[in-house]
């Protein structure tokens, strides 16, 4: 394929640039005493100018072995991006897209530069996406990655393998997630307190007024206006909260076929991403404290040269599972994981004070403060506000104390560890089996030792360097048990 630019579609992403010229206009132009409305006409030709200076120096090409993009416009880049270094390949298409047949294209690689040479493709027709996946397809297996090397040996047998063994590659599963789990998970999610702030913060005025006349009308007290009004905020924050999460993950299927995994989801912009097994580095479940209430979780993997963080679109698997049907799911999306923990190592009580402890130094912060600029008004807030941070913290360290554990599955290389650790009120449960593990540190102060104390860290790849995903505070010889195991 030569060299094509992108469809003209392309602008349309481009929007947003127009309309914030505009208001940098208005914003520079008073102080500068300069006339806000030609100097905003001024931004917005510089910014059309450059978005179609851009849009043409963009072109891509896809090669035999390769996808070459070039853009620059004083300053020339070239990626070449060969198809078994890609990852994955995240298709997205806006609602006008559709009409055109024309989708955006993330293209996550596994390239030595990591994140920095992502490829995006912001508007191609869709038949360029079908084109990429199956190149991407050809050249999975191949492994020109020194990375990946361990992973090869275990593609190259697939010819060995029985009947039975094939036709299990080949089970088809399927999960979509009910309305009914959004609802759910609207509660769990932290987007809820940010929009009752935005509310609040917008609305001041207005729910001021109304409770004021309400009042005046003998309808009841200041009191009971704050209180049906807070009612209402947070009703209403629910209501856009569940809205937000309706548009973003509607019909929300998951797909497992052979040894890929494919998701779509979305309703103003649908998405799509497929996903090879074999590149899996952990799975990991992730449960916040209104999460384990309502029995609701989220599944997310950590991939073999996966220079995003876990919160990326790709590391996100299955944003809502019901703690019902964990069992079921797990077995028919990631039936290598055996989810039978046979011995199971919990932290020692004596961790609630050294994670108290480790964290505690925070709150000496507002009585130094109170010290310099003396007592007023403003230190009885920074007292309680003190107050609350040492329940905050303590709660967190008892949290931790609760949820932090490692197991074994069993006691051969074809085994798992289960390693469950928590963070302000969240809990991570990580599945990483003996060939994921890069490395392992079993360590022990003098302090600790004398409280037959250790901590363990395990390295997993993750990109062009590791993750490590500590637990603290086991038995001694617990922690000497998972180590002998790693050795072996």
């Amino acid at each position: 394929m030569q060299d094509k630019h992108l469809s003209p579609l392309n602008f349309v992403n481009h929007i947003t640039d127009i309309i914030a010229a505009i208001f940098l206009g208005s914003f520079v132009g008073d102080p500068l005493h300069l006339n806000s409305f030609i100097l905003g006409i001024v931004f917005v030709i510089i910014t059309i100018v450059w978005n179609i200076s851009s849009y043409l120096c963009f072109t891509y090409s896809i090669e035999d072995s390769q996808i070459v993009i070039k853009k620059g416009v004083f300053f020339k880049k070239v990626i070449h991006v060969p198809f078994a270094r890609i990852q994955s390949i995240e298709h997205s298409q806006f609602v006008l897209f559709r009409i055109f047949d024309v989708e955006k294209l993330q293209i996550n690689n596994a390239s030595k530069s990591g994140s920095k040479d992502q490829v995006t493709l912001e508007a191609v027709k869709t038949y360029v996406g079908a084109i990429l996946e199956e190149k991407h397809k050809q050249y999975e297996n191949q492994d020109i990655d020194a990375i990946n090397e361990s992973k090869q040996l275990t593609v190259e047998k697939t010819e060995d393998k029985t009947d039975s063994e094939t036709n299990k590659a080949h089970e088809y599963s399927q999960y979509k997630i009910s309305t009914r789990d959004i609802a759910l998970y609207t509660f769990t999610s932290l987007r809820v307190f940010i929009t009752m702030f935005v509310i609040v913060h917008i609305t001041h005025g207005a729910i001021l007024e109304v409770a004021i006349s309400l009042y005046q009308k003998g309808v009841g007290s200041n009191i009971f206006s704050l209180v049906a009004f807070s009612i209402m905020t947070i009703i209403l924050a629910l209501l856009l909260s569940f809205i937000y999460t309706m548009f973003k993950l509607y019909d929300f299927t998951l797909v497992k076929e052979g040894k890929y995994l494919e998701y779509e989801k979305g309703l103003i912009t649908r998405s799509k991403v497929r996903l090879s097994t074999d590149r899996i580095q952990s799975v990991l479940v992730e449960q916040n404290i209104m999460g384990k209430l309502l029995k609701i979780m989220t599944i997310k993997i950590v991939m073999a040269s996966d220079d995003n963080d876990d919160d990326s679109s790709q590391a996100v698997v299955l944003p809502i599972l019901n703690a019902r049907k964990y069992d079921d799911v797990m077995s028919a999306f990631f039936e290598w994981l055996p989810l039978k923990t046979v011995e199971k190592f919990n932290s020692r009580k004596r961790s609630i004070w050294l994670f108290f402890r480790n964290i505690c130094w925070i709150l000496l912060i507002i009585p130094i403060v109170i010290y310099f600029i003396g007592w007023s008004t403003l230190s009885y807030v920074l007292v309680g506000f003190d107050v609350l941070l040492f329940v905050y913290i303590l709660g967190n360290a008892y949290f931790k104390y609760l949820v932090t554990s490692i197991g074994l599955t069993g006691d051969t290389k074809d085994d798992y560890l289960i390693v469950s650790k928590g963070f302000l009120f969240k809990q991570k449960t990580y599945y990483v089996g003996w060939h994921e593990i890069q490395s392992m540190h079993f360590n022990s102060s003098v302090f600790m030792k004398r409280n037959n104390l250790a901590n363990i860290a395990i390295s997993i790849r993750k990109g062009n360097s590791s993750k490590i995903i500590e637990v603290s505070y086991i038995n001694y010889g617990e922690g000497q048990r998972i180590y002998d195991w790693y050795r072996q």
